[in-house]
């Protein structure tokens, strides 16, 4: 499995925007993404200024890379920008999840043995 996190700080009068349009747009859109798992989207707490994190698990590499050329992937991407919601230019990252405490565990690659 492989998550994609993505942070980004929201503009302050653009925050309320940004949520309503996250967990009603965005939350529905990546449902319909073949290979999306789960999906957080999530405020930081604490955070002086809007701070906003993504966290979606993806059933492999494959199906991340597959979501970034979907139809629907772009179309999201287009909107949140035409929506001006961000302040600065969001951090992503892919992780590759290498285990888990509340279901099985996650799948690792094994080497190839030399002959």
């Amino acid at each position: 499995m492989f998550a994609h996190i993505w942070r980004m700080r929201a503009r302050k009068k653009r925050a309320k925007d940004y949520e309503t349009y996250g967990r009603q747009v965005t939350l529905a859109a990546l449902q319909k993404i073949d290979g999306c798992q789960q999906a957080y989207f999530i405020r930081v707490f604490e955070a002086r200024k809007p701070e906003y994190l993504w966290v979606v698990f993806w059933r492999d590499h494959k199906a991340l890379e597959a979501a970034r050329t979907n139809p629907v992937w772009r179309d999201q991407i287009r909107k949140f920008e035409a929506g001006k919601f961000y302040k600065t230019i969001p951090l992503e990252l892919v992780c590759e999840c290498l285990g888990t405490f509340g279901g099985k565990p996650a799948q690792t690659r094994m080497k190839s043995a030399r002959r």
